[in-house]
């Protein structure tokens, strides 16, 4: 059906220019010629758009103005990018809200997971974001064939009202991106012990005690710290990967989908306090250190690195190297070993599953002459054209310097990238991440496209423990995916507009997005700790109740309407 609207959207627009006939449209169009699409340069004569952006600095140095791609890409385009503003991420958030407010606006934006499904809705209804279906499908044939392609993204690109109000950015090849709440464990200490791995909550605890009582460091100390997180750093807090061993658990909302189709708030039900209970005896046990609940990233990885013998037995994170130093410090970052979901007592056992989303990654804003609309859209289509252009504009990685076309008999031989799906090409030139400056290029200024295989892993990654990306694809898809579900929350869904300024204030009262703690965090660290009684009948429903005052039936409503609207 949302082919079929393209089409006629297609034929409409060409009967159009057929009857509106040239001298209008170089009226409407500035004076500006514009060559076919998927030709270079885009225009004859040098013009200049309005670009605000970002960077990382991590990667780069925000110096985009200056980086060689850029030459390359005004040469190739003829289109000079005006760097208005280069944002490092971490202000981003704060400086885009103001310069939204401010109605000083750039020709467009260029901001990876800084715009949400919802604020680009907003901005496309009060007219600030234009809409783009028409130089889509008449403008950007590389998109388009993308788009036609995959029906996922397109759905989610696709608005409300039919419209496109974005160029997106995948990255849905970050496989195990998808499945991050892991938890690692040392051992060295379970060989030590003579312990496999844990698959179920109580040979978990007993593992744990063993770490307590059994000396695996060797030093003749009660020193070991059998289970520890932070408060900060990618996926550093065990709630999640404990609680799913008991009810589906996902922080951001605190949701389940039963059925795929009704949606079910979950920390305030008896599998919740049974989880909790679990938790709250690890840590009256001294399972679970008290550390958890206060320390940062440099403050837990000094536990982990600590000098001389290790102390740490175990601990969530993202990947190992979170807290420990990947390729080098100590080398424990080798022995730190990834266990699958635990099942829980009553046979839960699960992942939270966070599904492929589109980003919605460059919009076109209001003050955008009309002529600048074909020029952006056809200038920003060349990165949609496949793998060799994505890895040109990040940092002039070229074909042939930087990475090989993969040869028929690796094919055959099953090479794959990190999804695990088969790989087209092979690095050449391997650069550890945040090791050194990406200044070349634009990292994350140009709308990535990775979706499905591009580079692989080669073989001998398999031997190499620093080799993060080998070992995640392995862990995800042998101990992780095998215990995924559909219980999850679909991304980018858009709440209706009367219910917006509820359900934020809904989701900041119960939920605390961000780094604010809403009420469920907030009792949750005192149940564990044991601040509050979760053994104790009435503390428990004093929880529930302050849920009810706050609103938690009506977040549960307001986001079931959302489901189901989005046709779940």
């Amino acid at each position: 059906m949302k082919k079929a609207v393209h089409l006629v959207l297609a034929l409409l627009l060409v009967a159009g220019f057929a009857f509106a006939g040239g001298e209008d449209e170089a009226d409407s169009s500035g004076g500006v010629t514009v060559n076919p699409p998927g030709t270079y340069p885009v225009v004859n004569e040098r013009v200049t758009v309005d670009l605000v952006t970002l960077y990382n600095q991590v990667e780069n140095s925000g110096l985009l103005d200056e980086a060689e791609f850029t030459a390359f890409f005004e040469d190739l385009t003829n289109v000079e990018v005006n760097f208005v503003e280069i944002i490092e991420s971490d202000q981003m958030d704060e400086k885009l809200n103001l310069i939204l407010a401010s109605g000083d606006l750039p020709d467009f934006f260029a901001t990876p997971f800084h715009i949400s499904a919802q604020e680009a809705w907003l901005n496309a209804q009060s007219g600030v974001f234009v809409p783009l279906t028409d130089v889509i499908n008449n403008n950007m044939p590389n998109l388009r064939a993308r788009l036609d392609e995959y029906d996922w993204i397109d759905d989610q690109l696709t608005f409300p009202d039919g419209e496109y109000y974005a160029f997106p950015r995948v990255e849905a090849n970050c496989y195990h991106c998808s499945m991050s709440r892991k938890y690692w464990v040392y051992q060295p200490w379970l060989d030590a012990l003579g312990l496999d791995h844990p698959e179920t909550t109580e040979e978990f605890r007993e593992m744990l005690i063993a770490f307590r009582d059994g000396d695996p460091n060797g030093n003749g100390m009660q020193d070991e710290i059998p289970m520890v997180g932070a408060t900060a750093g990618w996926n550093g807090d065990p709630l999640e990967f404990i609680m799913n061993s008991f009810i589906y658990t996902d922080k951001g909302h605190f949701l389940q989908r039963i059925e795929g189709s009704t949606v079910e708030f979950v920390a305030n039900t008896p599998e919740w306090r049974e989880g909790l209970i679990y938790m709250n005896g690890l840590f009256e046990e001294g399972l679970l250190a008290q550390e958890t609940f206060v320390q940062n990233v440099d403050q837990m990885r000094a536990l982990v690195e600590n000098p001389g013998v290790p102390i740490v037995g175990s601990y969530p994170a993202g990947w190992y190297g979170v807290y420990s130093v990947n390729g080098g410090g100590t080398g424990r970052y080798a022995d730190y070993q990834p266990i699958s979901p635990l099942e829980g007592p009553n046979g839960e056992r699960q992942p939270t599953y966070s599904p492929f989303s589109v980003s919605y990654h460059t919009v076109i804003t209001n003050q955008a002459e009309e002529w600048k609309i074909p020029v952006i859209a056809q200038m920003w289509d060349w990165f949609y054209e496949g793998y060799v252009n994505q890895q040109l504009s990040q940092n002039m990685n070229e074909l042939g310097v930087y990475f090989r076309e993969i040869t028929p008999e690796e094919r055959a031989a099953g090479i794959v990238a990190r999804d695990g799906i088969l790989a087209d090409y092979m690095p050449l030139d391997t650069v550890v991440y945040g090791s050194e400056k990406q200044d070349r290029g634009w990292v994350r200024t140009r709308p990535g496209w990775q979706v499905a295989g591009g580079r692989g892993l080669p073989p001998e990654w398999a031997d190499d423990p620093s080799k993060q990306e080998w070992r995640l694809m392995v862990a995800t898809k042998q101990i992780m995916e095998p215990f995924a579900n559909e219980k999850y929350m679909p991304p980018n869904l858009i709440v209706a507009a009367e219910f917006q300024d509820e359900r934020a204030d809904l989701e900041q009262i119960i939920v605390g997005p961000g780094n604010t703690a809403g009420l469920v965090d907030q009792y949750t660290a005192e149940f564990i700790t044991g601040a509050r009684d979760i053994n104790d009948d009435a503390e428990w429903d004093a929880y529930v109740d302050e849920l009810r005052r706050a609103g938690v039936d009506r977040w549960v409503e307001i986001n079931q309407v959302t489901l189901t609207n989005a046709g779940y």
